[in-house]
Formats: structure tokens, C-alpha cells, sequence
């Protein structure tokens, strides 16, 4: 931002420069120890190529906003002005994104779980305390039907397909497919215990499942499993862009990426950091990741260039997801939620 500061004494103009001076030497002092403090604290984890690491401190939200119950997902709604969705207590947390700003939540969720999804001019909102699916006009936000399903705490529990939305409900790892037009369950499957994040692209219906180090393919013509493809140890979140799909796979700290044409991992991409919990988010032209210790690390994941091109390292991080010219980042330390610039990121370069 440029600042303009005017003259306002003749007579003072000597001394404000001296005085300019010595605070400039003296703010070019603090910066350099906070540099030499950043490289002596940096740490030993993550990729090591010169000028991937950088201490996330120097990024500078555009906004910080209040989110108590320390969200652990993230959903961004495009209609309109755009506003973010976080759960909380009882009711569902709603920003404005014109003026990152709260504005009245969604109440009566009962423990709202599994994230949200914008789809047949509805928000469908799973309500764990209540077993239900609830289904809300976008605009009023008011609840249009409930649908007694049960619904699972996990990530991820809930997609929408081109004509179904799709629940996972209990601890047996049921998931049914719910008829829009009907507001009915029309159809179930059992997936293996421990599979979560389901994920809608390329046509079929996508499953993280960390307990067979695989990734399902559901065909949702069939309800059955098209393809079952192994991926690294761990898997635990899984996002889709440029034609390809990223599995973070946490036990080795790396992403697999694969080809949806082929069904197969065709690279991976070490992030440094095995065994770190993480979630990721596609957007911009890139995917993002958020790690324990490295709130941020900025990935490339094309044919041409596959690699780690920013990370940063420091406190923060939990939920991330993306909007148009924003990346939004909660802190499960400190309960807040940040927007940041994608910009701004990219030209954040390392000391």
C-alpha cells in the first residue's frame, strides 16, 4: 500500500530526517535479526530445494475472521456476493466475502458434520445431532426439507452427482443416494470401514480410503466400484484440477497424482513432511496444502511442471479451500479463519 505523508513544519524537517534515518536503520536492524531468527528457527522438515521455504509470518492476510469452534472444514458458496460457510455449535457460521464479514448464521444445525454441498438450488447440510440431512434455500437460508438418513462425522461425507446427492451415514460405512426431485433415499452401498472425502469428477465418484492405502472409483450409474487404485500409505484427502487428482498420502508426506484416464499414479510429489495431518484445495492454477507446521505450501501439479514451488513454515492451519482470487486458511490453534491473496503468495519470495 503507498503512503502519502506531508510536510507540516519547515522548521522540524531536519530533525524528522534524523529521526527518519535512525528508525530506518533501526527498523533495517530488526528486520535482519527477525530474518537471522527465521533461517536459525527454520525447521528441519519439508523440501530443502533453495527458495521453496519461507516462513508463513511473512504472509499478511487480507482478512482474519472469528470462527471459536475452530473449524476443521471449510465451504465457500459462489452465488451472489460469495459467502463462506463454517461449522460451529449447533448452527453453521456464514461470511460475506464482499466485506469478509459475519452476518447471521444458519441455526437449528445439530452439530452440522461432513461439509456442505451447493447443488439443485439447494444447500444440503448434513446435521449429525439431528441424523438427518437437511436440505435449505441458498437465499433465505431456511430449511426446505429433512431427511432422515443418520449421517457419519467424518470429512468429507457428502457429493453431489449430476442427478443424486450421496451421504455416508454410519459407522458400518453406508452410503446412500438420495433423489432430488423426491427428497427419498434410492439407493445404498457398503464401502470398506475408514474411507472418507468423497469427492465428484470426471464423471464418477471418488473415495479416500486410508485403511487399504486405495482410492475408490464408484460408477454412479451403477452404485458399484469401478476401480480400486492404489496410492500411497495413509491417504487422507483428495482434490481435482487441470485433469488430474492429488492424494495426499501422510505417512510418507507426499502426493500422488493421478490420471483419471488411466486410473493410475503417474507421479509423486514429495512434500518433506510424513506424518503430518493435512487437508488440500485446488484453485488459482494450483494445488495448496495445509500441513501440521506448514500451514501453506503452494504446489504446481501439471504435465509440464510437478514439483513443490512455495512452503510455508510456521503456526496455522487446518481447513483450507479456494475461491475466485482468495485462498481461505482456518487455524485450529487459535480459532480463526484468514483470507489470503493468491498474489500475494506468489510473490512472497524466500530471504
Amino acid at each position: 500500500m503507498r503512503v502519502f505523508i506531508g510536510l507540516i513544519a519547515i522548521f522540524g524537517s531536519v530533525a524528522f530526517c534524523q529521526s527518519a534515518a535512525a528508525d530506518g536503520k533501526a527498523a533495517s536492524k530488526g528486520k535482519t535479526a527477525a530474518v537471522v531468527a527465521a533461517k536459525l528457527s527454520a525447521p528441519k522438515q519439508g523440501v530443502k530445494t533453495p527458495g521453496v521455504q519461507i516462513p508463513f509470518a511473512q504472509i499478511k492476510a487480507e482478512a482474519t475472521l472469528a470462527t471459536p469452534d475452530k473449524p476443521t472444514w471449510l465451504y465457500f458458496a459462489a452465488q451472489g456476493p460469495g459467502a463462506l460457510y463454517a461449522p460451529a455449535v449447533d448452527k453453521v457460521l456464514k461470511f460475506e466475502a464482499k466485506g469478509n464479514t459475519a452476518v447471521d448464521p444458519i441455526p437449528g444445525v445439530k452439530k452440522p458434520c461432513g461439509g456442505i454441498v451447493n447443488a439443485f438450488t439447494s444447500l444440503w447440510v448434513p446435521s449429525c445431532g439431528d441424523g438427518a440431512l437437511l436440505r435449505l434455500d441458498p437465499r433465505s437460508l431456511k430449511v426446505k426439507a429433512t431427511i432422515a438418513t443418520g449421517t457419519l462425522d467424518v470429512r468429507g461425507s457428502i457429493a453431489a452427482s449430476a442427478d443424486s446427492i450421496w451421504l455416508m451415514t454410519d459407522a458400518k460405512q453406508t452410503i446412500v443416494r438420495i433423489d432430488p426431485d423426491q427428497d427419498l433415499v434410492v439407493g445404498e452401498m457398503r464401502v470398506p470401514a475408514g474411507c472418507h472425502s468423497m469427492t465428484f469428477a470426471e464423471n464418477a465418484l471418488w473415495l479416500v480410503c486410508p485403511e487399504q492405502n486405495k482410492i475408490l472409483k464408484i460408477n454412479p450409474a451403477t452404485n458399484l466400484v469401478d476401480k480400486r487404485i492404489d496410492v500411497g500409505a495413509k491417504p487422507v484427502a483428495l482434490v481435482s484440477g487441470q485433469g488430474a487428482f492429488g492424494v495426499l498420502c501422510v505417512k510418507e508426506g507426499k502426493i500422488d497424482r493421478i490420471d483419471p484416464k488411466t486410473d493410475k499414479v503417474t507421479k509423486s510429489i514429495d512434500l518433506g513432511v510424513p506424518e503430518a495431518k493435512g487437508a488440500m484445495a485446488f484453485g488459482e492454477g494450483f494445488l495448496w496444502v495445509t500441513m501440521d507446521g506448514f500451514p501453506l505450501t503452494r504446489v504446481e501439479l501439471t504435465d509440464e511442471k510437478e514439483k513443490v514451488a512455495q512452503q510455508f513454515w510456521g503456526e496455522g492451519g487446518g481447513g483450507i479451500l479456494t475461491s475466485a482470487g482468495a485462498v481461505w486458511l482456518s487455524n485450529l490453534n487459535n480459532g480463526t479463519v484468514s483470507r489470503i491473496d493468491p498474489k500475494l503468495v506468489l510473490a512472497t519470495l524466500a530471504e
